[in-house]
């Protein structure tokens, strides 16, 4: 593969790619449900702090990955096992990044794309940690996000409109000297 170019959406320039956006989600989530993934983003996207690296090569979008701040009413660590401490899940709205989706073409995989979109992403943001959740049936997922350095802290229960019943939730820091995953 080619260096693909990347791409700095904010939520308006993610909604108005957003077709394209799920053209790679379909391919990267086979079954998930692209209604419930739209009605999230166009939420999320209306949030400040927004972000979204996108990777391109010959045209055609190949990858993505975009998240948003936790603010102070987030229901993120809601039912979080094991429980931790209340300065661990206070959000004030600055804290903690949360990555919601990352897909690439399963013909861009095993190239490094996946780490240079997070990279990219993480890279300028302001926060002292970043979060992520994922499929507790995906060792092979987690064991990617481990080698990137990512942490599990545990584990919440999926909501109404979630594609899994409960996921495994991870945790990194975003500066040195950040402790992010004490309780």
């Amino acid at each position: 593969m080619s260096d693909p170019t990347l791409l700095h959406l904010d939520g308006p320039a993610t909604m108005n790619r957003f077709d394209e956006i799920q053209e790679v989600y379909a391919a990267a989530f086979p079954g998930y449900s692209l209604d419930d993934q739209r009605w999230r983003v166009s939420r999320q996207a209306a949030s400040p702090g927004f972000d979204t690296v996108a990777a391109e090569a010959s045209g055609h979008l190949i990858g993505f990955v975009y998240g948003l701040p936790l603010g102070p009413k987030t229901t993120w660590w809601d039912g979080l096992t094991p429980p931790h401490e209340a300065e661990f899940t206070a959000e004030p709205g600055t804290r903690t990044f949360a990555v919601i989706d990352l897909a690439v073409l399963p013909a861009s995989r095993g190239q490094g794309l996946g780490r240079t979109l997070i990279d990219e992403l993480l890279g300028s943001r302001s926060e002292d940690r970043a979060t992520l959740a994922t499929d507790p049936a995906k060792r092979a997922t987690q064991e990617m996000y481990e080698r990137w350095g990512w942490r599990k802290v545990g584990q919440t229960p999926g909501g109404s409109r979630a594609t899994q019943a409960a996921y495994d939730i991870y945790i990194i820091a975003l500066r040195p000297g950040v402790d992010s995953s004490s309780r």
